[in-house]
C-alpha cells in the first residue's frame, strides 16, 4: 500500500510543542513578505508545464517531483491561477502523507517512520515552524547550545542574490519537526513557494522507502556555510558513510 496526501491532523504527543500545520512568523521576520501574497498566477486552463508558475518545464509528474527540480525552488500554482486543482502543479499543498507516525529510536530521541511505502518523488511533509530572521536563529542557536536545537537555515541562491529562510519548530512546530539527520538520507529539503515570497521547506523522497523505514535528511543540504564543516555533536544516523559527527550549526 502506497502513502497518500492528507489534510494535516496530526498533533503532538508533547506537551510543550504547539502543532502548526504551516508557518508562523517569529522574532525579526520581516512581517511584510510573510504576509504577502503573489496578485497573479498563471493563465493555463488545465495542465500547466510551460508557464509562469513551471517556467518552462513541469515541477512534478503525477505528484511526484522530478529530479532535476529537486534542487529547487519551485512555485506552485495557487488561487490566483486559472488552471485550479487539475492542473498537476499542486502537491505541497494538499498536505502531508497518511502515514507518518512518531517512534522513539534509541539514542536519537523521536524519529519519524512511515507505515506505507513512498514513491521516490513523493511529498512527505513540510518542515513548518517559527520563521525567525538569521539574527535571532543565532541567538537562538548560540543560548541552547547544550539542548537539542531544530533550527533549520536554508540559502537559496538565485541570480546573484541570495536568500536565507530560518525555521524553529521547537516550540511551534509540525509533524516534519521528527524527522532527523542521515549522511545517506531517503529524503531531501526543497524550497517550495506556494502563495506568497517566503517558501515552505518541504521533504521530498529521494529513493523510494520502505514500510516501517525511518525518514532521514541530511541537515547539512542548503544550510549556510556548513555543507563541509562538521560539529562536535557525534552522529548517530548508523549509515556505512557516517560523517561521525553532525553538520556544523554554526550560522
Amino acid at each position: 500500500m502506497e502513502a497518500t496526501a492528507r489534510a494535516d491532523e496530526y498533533e503532538h504527543e508533547i506537551p510543550s510543542v504547539m502543532y502548526v500545520v504551516n508557518n508562523i512568523p517569529g522574532p525579526g521576520v520581516n512581517l511584510e513578505d510573510f504576509e504577502s501574497e503573489y496578485s497573479l498566477g498563471c493563465s493555463c486552463v488545465a495542465k500547466c508545464s510551460d508557464c509562469s508558475c513551471t517556467r518552462g518545464s513541469p515541477n512534478y509528474i503525477n505528484g511526484q517531483i522530478l529530479d532535476e527540480k529537486l534542487a529547487g525552488p519551485i512555485i506552485e500554482c495557487n488561487s490566483h491561477c486559472n488552471c485550479r486543482e487539475a492542473c498537476g502543479n499542486r502537491v505541497v499543498q494538499n498536505g502531508p502523507l497518511d502515514s507518518l507516525i512518531v517512534s522513539e529510536v534509541g539514542g536519537k530521541g523521536f524519529g519519524l517512520f512511515t507505515t506505507k511505502s513512498i514513491k521516490k518523488g513523493q511529498f512527505i511533509c513540510e518542515y513548518a515552524g517559527e520563521a525567525i530572521s538569521i539574527e535571532e536563529a543565532r541567538r537562538r542557536v548560540e543560548a541552547h547550545k547544550d539542548s537539542m536545537n531544530y533550527v533549520l537555515v536554508v540559502s537559496e541562491h538565485i541570480g546573484d542574490r541570495i536568500i536565507v529562510t530560518c525555521i524553529d519548530p521547537k516550540y511551534f512546530g509540525n509533524i516534519g519537526r521528527y524527522s532527523n539527520h542521515s549522511c545517506e538520507p531517503n529524503a531531501k529539503l526543497v524550497p517550495i513557494r506556494v502563495e506568497g515570497v517566503v517558501p515552505r521547506l518541504c521533504l521530498f523522497a529521494c529513493r523510494c522507502i520502505e514500510i516501517d523505514e525511518e525518514i532521514t535528511f541530511n541537515y547539512a543540504d542548503g544550510v549556510a556555510n556548513s555543507v563541509h564543516d562538521l560539529s562536535d555533536t557525534l552522529c548517530l544516523c548508523g549509515s556505512k558513510n557516517c560523517s561521525g559527527y553532525l553538520p556544523h550549526t554554526s550560522i
